[in-house]
This record gives structure tokens, sequence and C-alpha cells, in this order.
């Protein structure tokens, strides 16, 4: 076998991508004035200050547009769907000021965010006890986690609570978070802001959307950024991207979709502190232990062509092509002990932290097509609503990884002082260690049928057939060998549920669905992985939801119980084999509210509780101890009154129980409460001031957290107070 492309000529070290502060600024200048200066010739748009009269802000939330997951995935809508769904739309990410989606989903009890080693980057979090890493999609189209989700290009965010295998595929133990792009409409935009902050926050972005003619229209979404972290030493964030769109035959029965993302991303990345006897280091908030030639680089190209037609009322099909391209490039120094950890009568004077330095680039491409037909029709006195569907997938990563200069018992960059740590060190060069390629092809058909048994009563059955299969090479320099190694998955995923619906103003839902992850899914494989068969869970869920106010203001409750009965786990009679014995357990309950309590007063909160154990483990240290990362209360409060036409004020709360950052019980991470606010002023009809602050009280708290073991670990703390001014021009 070839040396896969002979991987020493074509790696080197990474070869980072870059943002000059100049260029930063010149576009960010350019956006924000080709907004302003529309206005010269744009048609002007008065958006109302009141919630809509009738179908109120609370109704605005069910999904809708080209693009919205509902209409292809839920064809009865969000009140009558049998599982959890939170949506944060457009209107609550501008209130918030929110530019990542990472800030989005703070919205969303029940999600913790992780920090990870290698392969872990981008957006890494779980959800309702278990990783979704791999469980974010993109107008209903897996998207890969390896970059910063910036929400420029978001309409709204959806995420769906619980196994979704018969919708989405392999993953979604957790539930899936689906991102909804801006898509062309037939109304003229043309906006702008202009944002600063006291983290060093400077940016711009523009949103502009031009009727060509009376069924097409062009749409472009832009972005800059340049900032820092507030209390955090040296990381720093660096981005811009852009988003047009084209649309053809809006309101007609077939309508065409061209949409392109291009995002760059230049970071210091930040891996936060060590832990020290299982408390994060009592060091200060500031304390970096990276070096100031760490970088995280991404470039991100998504292009997708999206074809509906609606042939009447009863009959729909839609097909989207989607071609994407990940690159990447890191080179980052994350804190770690090296062989030796500290003990608990090591004086913090005396502690010296090391540099674990792994370093990669590469590229990951996926080329995804997913047709769905849904039909309408009566059996008798019985409706149905079918959706068929297929999707067809090809997935590759290329990655080339570096010598680490760090190991357990050489340390080739200097130790740092815990109490003085010097990010000035100098790294030395890396040498190729091996290149690692995947190729994965996915086939999937599908079928879910909503049978409507009169107004109260419907019944819901679906099935799912995935193939998957992953080609895995990997080439090591040193030893000039191949490890060649192949695994194929045949799994079939159903689903059932029961909605009992009195009015149009409630529903009740008793639900089984069930989810699985192939040992491939991130598109790698070790021989202890190969030969491993998916790890599969099954979640049963009663719940409800109501609506009150003539639809302005929405309740929601479930109750669920999660099961994984076949974890991968390290062999007790040989630890250097890994097994499928592993049994773990999340069952709790959430609590939702959202829409307007008055016209003027509008709230959006939730609460989780999340009972997350082992069960059963290959490291009997585990069982019966907590999952990695879960916190057992969480919840999160966002709410604005608009005290008249132009004054709008508001505030919210953050809440993370405590939790545990390994699954032994070992590393504390402390419960926190965060507090945000916001007012705007309505200056006129095309400009509004708005002040976010977010972490109000300056709380010093911890974000993320990665643990191995009480060598290797790291802790990152949460960004401190943050004010950002923002003027938002809208023509």
């Amino acid at each position: 076998m070839r040396a896969l492309d002979s991987a020493e000529s074509s790696l080197r070290r990474p070869s980072f991508l870059g943002l000059s502060q100049p260029a930063l600024a010149a576009t960010t200048v350019c956006m924000t004035s080709a907004a302003t200066l529309s206005g010269a010739f744009a048609q002007t748009v008065t958006a109302s200050q009141d919630p809509p009269q009738g179908d109120g802000k609370a109704e605005q939330i069910t999904v809708t547009g080209v693009r919205a997951l509902v209409n292809d995935k839920l064809p009865t809508g969000l009140q009558d769907a049998p599982q959890s769904i939170n949506v944060i739309d457009q209107q609550l990410l501008k209130d918030q000021g929110t530019t990542r989606l990472q800030d989005a989903l703070k919205n969303v009890p029940g999600i913790t965010f992780n920090s990870g080693e290698g392969a872990a980057r981008g957006d890494t979090v779980n959800l309702r006890g278990f990783s979704a890493f791999n469980d974010f999609f993109l107008d209903g189209i897996r998207d890969a986690a390896v970059y910063t989700r910036d929400s420029f290009d978001l309409d709204q965010v959806e995420v769906l609570k619980g196994p979704s295998a018969v919708l989405f595929g392999r993953g979604s133990t957790g539930g899936v978070i689906n991102q909804v792009s801006k898509a062309p409409t037939l109304a003229p935009l043309y906006a702008g802001t202009v944002s600063a902050g006291t983290n060093s926050l400077f940016r711009g972005t523009a949103d502009v959307n031009e009727p060509l003619t009376a069924t097409s229209a062009i749409r472009l979404n832009a972005m800059a950024e340049s900032s820092d972290v507030a209390d955090r030493d040296i990381a720093h964030n660096e981005r811009w991207g852009v988003a047009p769109s084209y649309a053809l035959g809006l309101g007609t029965p077939t309508t065409l979709t061209f949409s392109y993302l291009h995002q760059e991303e230049n970071n210091v990345p930040d891996f936060g502190i060590p832990f020290i006897n299982g408390q994060p280091a009592p060091v200060s908030r500031s304390s970096f232990y990276g070096l100031t030639s760490d970088q995280n680089t991404a470039r991100d190209d998504i292009a997708t062509i999206r074809v509906r037609h609606e042939f009447s009322r009863a009959l729909s099909v839609s097909d989207t092509l989607r071609l994407a391209s990940y690159m990447f490039g890191y080179r980052f120094n994350s804190p770690n002990f090296g062989a030796t950890a500290p003990t608990a009568t090591t004086p913090l004077s005396a502690i010296r932290v090391g540099h674990d330095e792994p370093s990669s680039q590469g590229a990951q491409t996926n080329l995804t097509n997913q047709t769905d037909v849904t039909a309408r029709f009566a059996t008798g006195p019985v409706d149905h609503i079918v959706t068929v569907g297929a999707e067809f997938s090809r997935q590759t990563s290329n990655i080339g990884r570096f010598n680490n200069p760090f190991n357990k018992n050489n340390n080739f960059i200097p130790m740092t002082p815990l109490l003085s740590p010097d990010p000035n060190e100098v790294a030395p060069p890396e040498g190729i260690a091996s290149q690692q390629n995947t190729t994965a092809y996915s086939s999937a058909g599908y079928l879910t049928d909503t049978i409507q048994i009169g107004p109260y009563v419907d019944v819901i059955g679906g099935v799912r057939y995935d193939r998957f299969a992953a080609s895995y090479n990997q080439y090591t320099l040193a030893t000039a060998t191949t490890l060649h190694l192949d695994h194929v998955d045949h799994e079939t995923s159903p689903r059932a549920a029961i909605v009992i619906k009195p009015d149009d103003t409630q529903s009740y839902y008793f639900s089984y669905g069930t989810s699985f992850d192939p040992s491939a899914e991130a598109l790698t494989l070790t021989t202890k992985t190969a030969g491993l068969s998916p790890v599969e869970a099954k979640t049963y869920e009663v719940g409800g939801k109501t609506s009150w106010l003539g639809g302005m203001f929405n309740v929601t409750g479930a109750l669920f119980h999660t099961e994984v009965d076949n974890a991968q786990t390290n062999d007790p009679d040989n630890p250097t084999i890994t097994t499928l014995a592993g049994d773990q357990r999340v069952r709790g309950f959430e609590l939702g509210i959202n829409g307007y309590i008055t016209p003027a007063w509008e709230i959006y909160a939730g609460y989780t509780y999340l009972d997350a154990k082992t069960i059963r483990s290959g490291t009997a240290a585990f069982v019966g101890k907590v999952l990695q990362n879960v916190a057992r209360n969480s919840g999160s409060l966002f709410t604005e009154y608009n005290i008249n036409d132009d004054w709008m004020v508001g505030g919210g709360a953050n809440w993370v129980g405590h939790r545990f950052a390994d699954f032994g019980e070992q590393a504390n991470l402390p419960g926190y409460v965060t507090f945000n606010a916001v007012a705007s002023y309505q200056l006129n009809d095309n400009v509004k001031l708005q002040v976010n602050a977010t972490n109000l009280l300056d709380k010093k708290y911890y974000d993320a957290a990665y643990y191995t073991s009480a060598a290797e670990n790291h802790v990152v703390p949460g960004a401190g107070r943050t004010v950002i001014f923002s003027t938002a021009f809208t023509f």
C-alpha cells in the first residue's frame, strides 16, 4: 500500500490561516457602510415594537421558511410533536447580543460544555447527559463539529431532545441541535450592526435581502469580529464570514434555493487552568498556561442546493444536496503535570505545570443528498401524514498529526510555575508523526406515519434503516507502517408515540425512541474499537404542551428515561481491550415557559433535572457514580419589558449545578449562577442603540472541563463581566 500519498512531502508544520487586524477592520467598515448607504435607495421597513396581534410571538416560534426543520421532519408542527423541543428565535438572539451558537445554547437547560483535546474542537456540548459533539445539523443536514459556529447567518436554533435516529440517523442519544439559516424572502431588508465591547470586541454584521422579481430574491449576510475573553490573558478570537443565498419560485409550488456559507477563524485557544486535588487550581482567573504562539484555525465552505415542490396540499417533495469542506489547523498547549500530579501537601509555590502540545492540520469533506416525500391522505375515517425519505452521504477526513514535544517523562518546553505562568516560552519545531485518512459512506431509508384518529388523537410510528461503512488508514512515519481498518454497521431504528389533543391549545404525549453511535462516528477507528457494534440507547418520554392567552404564552413539561445498554468500557480482566459492557442511565424532567405575559412583557425560561449514573462498567470505581459533566440541576431565564415604543429593558440568569469532570467523581466543578442584562433605545425608524452585559456580577465560575487523570486535565474559567455596546441599522 502506498504511504498515503507521500505523507512526509505533503505535510509540513501547520500553515495556519491568518486574519490581520487591518483586514478585519476594513471588512467590518465596508459591511456597515454598505448597510447604511443602502438606505438611499431602499424601501423603508419599520419593525413593530409591539408583539404580534392574534398570532403572537409565542406562535412565531413555530418553524417556517424554505429550510425549516419542522416542515420536513415534523409535519404536524411543534405543538403536536411527541418530544421536547427548544427553539431560540432570531429576535431572542438579537436581544441577547448573541454572537456564537454556544452562547445561544445557554438558553437551553440540560446542556453543559466540554473542553476537549486533539480532535475535540469547535462546539463541544453534552445534551441530556450525553455528548452531542457529532449531533450538530445545519438546515437538517449533518454539520462537522470542527469550527466555532457564529450566529450571523442564523434565523433560529432548534434543540430536539432525546434519541431521534428515525429522523437524523446515527448519534442523537441526548438529542440534536439544528441551525436554521437565514433565507431569501420577498420583503426588502437592509440591516447591519456595529458592536464594541469591554473584552476588546470589535464586530460588524450586514444582512441585505433584495427581491429581484415577484418570485425571486437574493440575500447576503456577512460578519467580521475580533475579540478577547474578559479576565482571561492571551486568549483571542478572530473570524469573518459571508453567506449569500438566492431563491427562485418564492410563493409558488416550486422553490429552488442556492446557499453558500464561508467562514474563517484564527484564534488563540484557551485551555484554562489545571485541577489540583480534584478542585480547580486556586489561581487567578486570568492565569493562562498556554503560549502566545498557540493557534486554532478553521476555514469552512458549505454549498447547498435545495428544491421543494408541492404537487398539492396533499403531496410535496424536497431534495437537498450539500457539499461541505472543513479545513483546520491547530497548535495549542494545555496544562499537564506529566508523570506525577501534585499531592495535597505540595506547596502551591512548588508546583510547576507542563505544556501538552497536540498539533495537527487537515480537512473533512461531506457530500450529502437527502430526499423527503410527504403525503397526506385518508383511509376511511383515519387521516395519515406519511413521510418517506432517503439519505446518502460520503465523508472523508484527512488529518496530519505532528509530534508532541511533551510526554509524561520529558518536557521539551520548560515547565512553568503554577503561580506565575510564562506564556512566552518558545515551542520547539514539530516533526510529522502520522497521517490518518478515513472515508465513510452512509445510506439510509426511513418512513414515518402520523395516524390522525379524529381531531383528538395522533398515533405516530416510524422506522429507519442505516448502513454506515468506514475505511481507516493510518501511516506512521517513524516505522513506515500503515494500519488499515474497516468497519460496517447495519442499524434499524424504530419510533412510536401517541399524542392526545383535547383542543387546539394543548397536547399530551408518550413516546419511545432509539439511537445508535457507531464506533467510527467521529471518522476514526482504533484496533480496540474497529470490531465493536454501535452503542445503542432507548428513551421513554411523557410530556405535555399547553398554549395560553390566545397562543401568546406556552408552557411545556416532560418526564424522560434514557438507557444506554452497551456503552464502551474497558474489559475488567484486560484493560487494554474495549468492550460493550457498560450501562448508563439518565432520568429526569424539565419545565419550560415562553411567550408574552402582557403585550409588553416577554419571558423565556426553563429548568431541567437530570439523574445521570453509570450502572455497569469495566471500571468498578465508576459504578453508581454520576456521569461526566452532568449537572443535576440547571435552569435559564430571560425576560424583557417594553417600557414604551422606544425603550426596552431586560435581564436574565443562567444556573448550572455542581458537576464532576470525570466518571469517577474525582474532579469537582462548582455550581454557579450568572446574571445578564440588556437595554435598548429605538433612536428613530432606522437606528437602535443597545447595551448588553453578561456575567453582570463578575462571578468566577468554570464553563468547561477535560479530565482523564489527576495529571492530565484542565478546566476553563468562564468569561468575566463583559459589556457590549451595539448600534443596529435597518432600512
